[in-house]
């Protein structure tokens, strides 16, 4: 008979890839979590199409990683190149850079590691306890960070990474909600989570206050843009604005109801939402018009980055150009 810390094990495995990722893998043969059993991630010829689940800008160069312990690094958006050395094959989920070179990564099985060469090698930081499925990870300096994970796990630190507190999130009813993404507007700190709730914390994550934000769907991703409003997006293709630090929100008509796992602000201050199904979503920068694509293959995509050579996305087939993406749908 399996025990409830079994299950709950299992479905934080399902449930971060789920999340996350948004990817059309099957993990019921996923990575184990117990970190006696973790392995080195292996050298791949084809490691540009492992699935990806997460993106983040090092210096000038790009920082991707997935499924079975896969980084990939990139000066110039061409050229993708396998991290040297990954201490774990588990599904890594999320990645953080403070600089060019100081970065760190989280992943199943309470994975945290951290590279000092911009990824091109990791070291193993923390195995935080009870092996949560990490989903996010923000550091605002080379000592203060955060991360989020399913079932309200949350993890604080002020030495870089070497320790870690566990943070109260949400409460009562609230308090094993999945907490999917933590970013930063300014000094101000927010959580993406599980059924449409959102937390706010104006003390570097101390304290935090659950948002109204009208839906009932789970927010998978957020980012505050440079004129300081705040997105949200996730679950049946809502995409959420707030002018005012979480007060009030405003829902963005997208066209799809396909779930979006990632959004990211382009240089002319325009959006661009990504997710399950190819769905690829275009927003102008006053958050007026709002243009529909979806890619032919009809991919799940779980990360998309603004790169030197053009838009890319990430998903469940490793690295897409934008150029493959069709122009079907319409303006809104």
């Amino acid at each position: 008979m399996s025990t409830p810390t079994a299950n709950r094990t299992c479905l934080a495995g399902t449930l971060a890839a789920a999340v996350l990722a948004v990817l059309a893998m099957a993990l019921a043969s996923a990575q184990p979590t117990d970190a006696a059993r973790l392995r080195p991630a292996l050298a791949a010829p084809l490691a540009g199409k492992a699935p990806l689940t997460a993106v983040a800008r090092a210096g000038d160069a790009w920082v991707a990683v997935g499924d079975y312990g896969v980084v990939l690094r990139t000066d110039d958006g061409r050229n993708w190149r396998q991290a040297q050395s990954v201490p774990v094959d588990t599904l890594l989920t999320a990645t953080s850079f403070v600089s060019a070179d100081v970065g760190w990564a989280v992943g199943h099985g309470g994975v945290v590691l951290a590279t000092r060469d911009g990824g091109r090698n990791w070291s193993t930081l923390a195995l935080l306890e009870g092996a949560p499925a990490l989903l996010s990870v923000w550091f605002r300096d080379p000592q203060r960070g955060i991360v989020t994970g399913a079932y309200g796990a949350a993890f604080g630190t002020r030495d870089g990474g070497r320790t870690w507190s566990p943070l109260t999130v949400g409460r009562g009813r609230d308090a094993e909600l999945h907490l999917n993404h933590v970013f930063a507007a300014g000094e101000t700190l927010f959580i993406a989570g599980e059924s449409g709730a959102a937390f706010r914390s104006a003390d570097g994550g101390e304290s935090w206050a659950r948002l109204a934000t009208g839906v009932a769907g789970s927010l998978w991703t957020g980012v505050a843009l440079r004129s300081g409003t705040v997105l949200l997006a996730g679950m049946s293709g809502r995409l959420l604005a707030s002018r005012d630090e979480g007060q009030s929100w405003a829902v963005l008509d997208t066209g799809t109801d396909q779930a979006l796992a990632s959004v990211i602000e382009v240089d002319d201050g325009g959006v661009i939402a990504v997710g399950s199904g190819g769905a690829v979503v275009r927003v102008d920068a006053a958050l007026e018009k709002v243009r529909l694509e979806v890619r032919p293959d009809r991919q799940n995509l779980a990360a998309v980055a603004a790169l030197p050579t053009g838009v890319a996305f990430f998903g469940q087939q490793g690295i897409v150009a934008a150029s493959a993406a069709s122009q079907q749908g319409g303006e809104r």
